[in-house]
């Protein structure tokens, strides 16, 4: 009798139903979706969204790994998602933003802090204390221009005492975001004998001229008009505006600093700007039309590229 052949077929994988998207499977498939559509940081980004809507930290989302996503849970995630593909930032979908180990909130009238920025801070913390180390127990005296969400004035509250910061920022809706940073992080302020004044004004229109300020520390706007519009969806078509033009060569906030600058400064005042890494060498050019700046140095980030411009009233 002719043995009788088994056939066997390869079973067809099930389909993955709705109630099987665990914090697993669907951070999976975002990476997967997202190095499609925004390949700079898909599982990074997969894991924020996802954190913001289980309101939970991004460690809770490997310790809960097999647990399944509630139907309310799976459409609020679903649409940031969409969104984020669509080109929208992480930090405006989420409502925050991690800049020097402090959680500030931003919304979409505020520029999003950037790691570029920390070099500025590391190297205003460096000359502050320096500056300390001459005037024991003396409160050093700030100012700050376009303050945004207020990271730099708590990034310098987090590393030092006894500072009077004076910031500024032309839109009320701005400062208001700032303002609810400083409430959120109070332990930095009075506990350590620091002070930020939140101003709304027309760059330094409302600062007393006799204000006799240590140092000016500005992340001003540098990127040419122009080129605005050339940069990644994320920034050119959701950031204000206001906060990265620079005016047609992106240079404008550093002719109005230099210009007024001196006149706020002690003498042994010093300002501390952040720029572009391609503006040094017309920076330099365009420093020799105010004498009042006696010392110059440019200092590079992480990455090598120059970043921040360190102006004083004395030669260096």
């Amino acid at each position: 009798m002719q043995k009788q052949q088994l056939q066997t077929e390869t079973p067809k994988p099930k389909a993955v139903t709705i109630d099987q998207w665990t914090i697993a499977s669907i951070l999976n498939w975002t990476q997967v979706h997202f190095e499609k559509t925004r390949p700079d940081s898909p599982r990074l980004d997969a894991e924020l969204l996802l954190a913001s809507v289980l309101d939970c930290p991004r460690l809770d989302l490997y310790l809960r790994a097999d647990q399944p996503l509630n139907e309310q849970e799976r459409g609020a995630y679903r649409e940031l998602v969409q969104q984020r593909a669509e080109g929208c930032p992480v930090a405006y979908l989420t409502g925050e933003k991690e800049f020097w180990s402090l959680t500030l909130e931003v919304n979409k009238s505020t520029l999003i802090p950037r790691p570029d920025t920390e070099t500025l801070v590391e190297t205003a913390v460096e000359q502050i204390r320096k500056w300390q180390k001459t005037n024991p127990e003396t409160t050093c005296k700030i100012a700050e221009l376009g303050t945004g969400t207020a990271a730099i004035p708590l990034a310098l509250c987090s590393e030092l005492r006894n500072l009077d910061i004076i910031t500024v920022d032309c839109s009320a809706e701005i400062l208001a975001v700032a303002s609810r940073n400083l409430q959120n992080h109070e332990s930095l302020l009075s506990p350590r004998n620091n002070n930020v004044q939140l101003v709304e004004s027309n760059l330094f229109s409302k600062i007393n001229p006799d204000a006799k300020l240590d140092f000016i520390v500005s992340n001003p706007p540098y990127i040419p008009t122009d080129i605005i519009k050339t940069l990644q969806i994320d920034v050119s078509q959701y950031e204000p505006h206001a906060a990265l033009d620079g005016g047609p060569d992106g240079l404008s906030f550093y002719r109005y600093l230099l210009e007024t600058a001196p006149g706020l400064l002690t003498a042994e005042g010093e300002m501390l700007l952040e720029i572009g890494f391609d503006q040094e060498i017309v920076l330099t050019s365009l420093l020799d039309n105010f004498p009042e700046w006696k010392s110059s140095a440019f200092l590079p980030d992480l990455q090598g590229n120059t970043r921040v411009w360190k102006l004083g009233k004395q030669a260096s």
